[in-house]
């Protein structure tokens, strides 16, 4: 299996053909809406964000919930609302203790979080025991209590009220309580945030005369417990987000006033990567009060010094966090062959619980593969897992529920308890049984949904694109992969860190946050493509269109270099090696241990694995081919050595930017070559004609063909009879363009036969 730097799946065109002609869309939205699954009148209606909530009363058992509570009002009992740490915890508790202070409560209604270290997830003994002591009459629990029986018996045999609204996946045993409001008991599931449910709940209270203020905080949890955006969700979120742009919420606007940002062009991506990571921070940290009062307050100076002490605890957090990934990175487990396993469990002595999630999160994207963070302390550990898509991940973790003590979670993320163990045992445990679907997208890189070419004005685009938000789970934004020619380009920041790109015929500027150092490989005229979003920026309250480079591809950067003929004698510390082939990257791998080979048979989160050991200093040799795709290691070999002829003074120049500042490129002269394997790879248009040949024979076309076909959607077992599509069009035909000219112009025997000198040969 080949991995694929940048994959979509294949759609039915004629869905696509009529989804233009039944929505009168363009054909780009069309493809997009069957991307994300929407077909027929129901999927569409899911989509219409300017409908009403449903009625809270279809929700089981929340006819019981609402007398109870209407009860404890006229007999004068004090309520207490429990609920979560985390982000979706956090705004349920505001929503509701908001919701029954104005039903007419006032003080008699409070709220407790939970300690995340102390007391951990869902509805503990100790925390029911203290409602009792202090008189509380009614406990209403939100996003948690499903999975805490013990806890519901406890509480019904001191006399203790309670009602549990939760969204969790449902246990064997089923909590003891008065009511029990959890969207997972009904058919179809409303899959509605913790918030959500809070909201359907005060709706219900106020016959839905409910203010404006708890739309904009339930649709802060809605957005960062990363529910479906789809239905109820959808309305809520796209009413919350205008009751946020209009500053109903003090503490949400003191939070985007902190970090410099005008709340009136937030966006739901701004609820989860804004705010939502700093309402986590205080519960992350231990202490989830901070996040509560910033929702709860009307006052604008403490919403303000509440937010700078959200903002400094997220800080706190990051820094927690880069020093956990740096550890993790050297503890991924392996198996007998070197590999890693396709469900991977990190472990780590006393590392922070409050971040684990995050932490297991960012390996999932990063090895393509469900991962799991486990932090020990003493004899017990606390673990938190991410799945990946074609996985429900909680039954599969209850498949193997001996390995817990405590299992609770969604169909994609899942928290747990267990003895200590071995992460090599947890490892190969939780790898088997794994959906084959799960095991393929190893190998898949960065999918996006719709290719364009970079020409003319965004602003249409854009158009179209407005329409369709709110974006969210199961209906994210699109992800467009550009193509286009650079224009000019230019570095911003203080280290000349980012990357500014101006395409040719198009008046969309490209940001590439982080991306500075490739500018030194690309010139006016280079080909360039990138995965991207297409996103507003306001500076000074003027808006202009950019996108949003996620990952680039394009010429490699370049550096000039003299050459050493011949090998090192001693080798230094690091070395890249530099072969003709991947069978030889395979081969050198084989024969010598100590030399680990980026080969592109490999899954794409192993290559990931294998540069972030070589840059801990992990792995000091690399053999890479020449012909495939350079290593993230720029700056880091203290040789480069050539072991065949390189193809053209663009390969050398590409390779020696690799190499350290002072470090050196040999040329060991081993094998020659180079040009007759160009010649036969060449992406000409005769030989593409060729391949297409063979493969409508039944031929397997040579993979550089292959890929410009793909590229350009072309299969002779399924496309349309006489359809035609220019070349230029595709970004590798053009790259390959560009490197023919290379090969012809700046060929590498130019420096080795009688100019020696004047390219500083020693």
């Amino acid at each position: 299996m080949r991995n694929q730097m940048f994959w979509r799946r294949p759609v039915d065109e004629s869905a696509i053909t009529q989804a233009v002609a039944a929505w009168g869309v363009s054909r780009w939205a069309a493809e997009f809406y069957v991307r994300r699954g929407v077909e027929g009148h129901d999927a569409l209606l899911s989509l219409d964000a300017s409908l009403p909530l449903t009625d809270p009363l279809d929700l089981p058992d929340m006819d019981k919930a609402v007398w109870l509570i209407q009860r404890a009002l006229t007999s004068g009992e004090r309520v207490r609302v429990y609920g979560d740490y985390d982000a979706d915890g956090v705004t349920a508790t505001a929503v509701l203790v908001r919701g029954l202070r104005l039903m007419g409560f006032g003080e008699r209604v409070d709220y407790y979080i939970p300690n995340r270290f102390d007391e951990g997830y869902g509805l503990n003994l100790d925390a029911v025991m203290k409602a009792h002591a202090d008189g509380i009459g009614l406990l209403v629990t939100v996003d948690c209590g499903s999975s805490s029986p013990e806890s519901a018996d406890l509480a019904e045999s001191l006399g203790l009220q309670l009602v549990v609204t939760d969204h969790h996946a449902l246990p064997r045993r089923l909590p003891n309580a008065l009511a029990l409001v959890n969207p997972e008991l009904k058919e179809p599931v409303d899959r509605l945030s913790g918030a959500g449910v809070a909201l359907q709940l005060v709706r219900a209270l106020l016959r839905d005369d409910v203010p404006e203020v708890l739309y904009g905080i339930a649709a802060l949890g809605t957005v960062a417990d990363v529910v479906p955006l789809l239905g109820n969700n959808r309305r809520l979120v796209r009413r919350g987000l205008s009751a946020l742009q209009g500053r109903r919420v003090p503490g949400v606007t003191a939070i985007y006033s902190v970090e410099g940002r005008d709340i009136g062009v937030a966006s739901a991506s701004d609820l989860g990567f804004l705010v939502g990571p700093r309402l986590n921070a205080a519960g992350r940290m231990g202490n989830a009060d901070a996040a509560v009062e910033v929702l709860l307050t009307d006052d604008a100076g403490v919403a303000h010094d509440r937010a700078v002490e959200l903002s400094a605890l997220n800080h706190e957090r990051r820094d927690i966090q880069e020093r956990m990934v740096a550890e993790a990175w050297e503890r991924l487990p392996v198996d007998a062959e070197g590999h890693l396993f396709p469900f991977a469990v990190i472990a780590g002595e006393d590392w922070h619980q409050g971040v684990i999630g995050i932490v297991a999160g960012r390996f999932r994207e990063w090895l393509r593969r469900p991962t799991a963070v486990i932090a020990w302390e003493g004899a017990q550990g606390k673990g938190s897992a991410r799945g990946t898509e074609g996985l429900n991940l909680i039954e599969h973790l209850r498949h193997s529920g001996e390995l817990f003590s405590k299992l609770g979670g969604h169909p994609g993320a899942a928290g747990f308890s267990l003895a200590r163990q071995s992460a090599d045992k947890l490892s190969t445990v939780l790898s088997q049984g794994l959906p084959p679907e799960v095991l393929r997208q190893q190998y898949r890189g960065f999918e996006f949904d719709i290719a364009v070419e970079a020409r003319g004005s965004g602003e249409p685009l854009w158009s179209e694109l407005e329409g369709l938000e709110p974006f969210g789970k199961e209906f994210q934004a699109p992800r467009f992969l550009v193509s286009g020619t650079v224009a000019a380009r230019s570095t911003m920041g203080a280290e000349q860190q980012h990357l500014s790109l101006k395409l040719k015929d198009h008046d969309v500027r490209a940001v590439g946050f982080g991306w500075g150092a490739r500018s030194q490989g690309l010139e006016t005229g280079d080909p360039v493509r990138f995965l991207a979003a297409l996103e507003p920026n306001w500076y000074r309250g003027q808006r202009s269109l950019q996108w949003r480079i996620e990952v680039l591809d394009g010429p490699h950067p370049r550096r000039p270099a003299p050459m050493r003929r011949g090998r090192p004698e001693i080798l230094p510390t690091r070395v890249l090696w530099v072969v003709d082939s991947d069978r030889a990257v395979r081969a050198m791998a084989a024969r010598d241990s100590v030399v680990k080979g980026y080969d592109m048979s490999r899954p794409a989160g192993e290559l990931v694995w294998l540069e972030q050991r070589a840059r801990r200093g992990l792995v000091n040799q690399v053999a890479v081919s020449q012909w495939r795709r350079w290593p993230d290691l720029l700056d880091w070999a203290d040789a480069v050595v050539w072991l065949c002829e390189p193809r053209n003074q663009k390969s050398w120049e590409e390779s020696a930017a690799l190499a350290r500042p002072q470090g050196t490129v040999w040329w060991a002269e081993e094998s020659m070559g180079a040009h007759v394997k160009t010649r036969r790879l060449a992406v000409s248009r005769d030989m593409l004609a060729r391949h297409w040949r063979h493969w409508q024979a039944g031929e397997a076309a040579l993979m550089p063909g292959r890929a410009v076909f793909n590229e350009l959607d072309l299969d002779p077992r399924r496309v349309t009879p006489g359809i035609r599509r220019p070349l230029e069009s595709s970004f590798l035909y053009r790259m390959a363009a560009r490197d023919q000219q290379w090969d012809l112009h700046r060929p590498f025997e130019s420096r080795i036969r009688g100019e020696e000198e004047t390219y500083g040969v020693d």
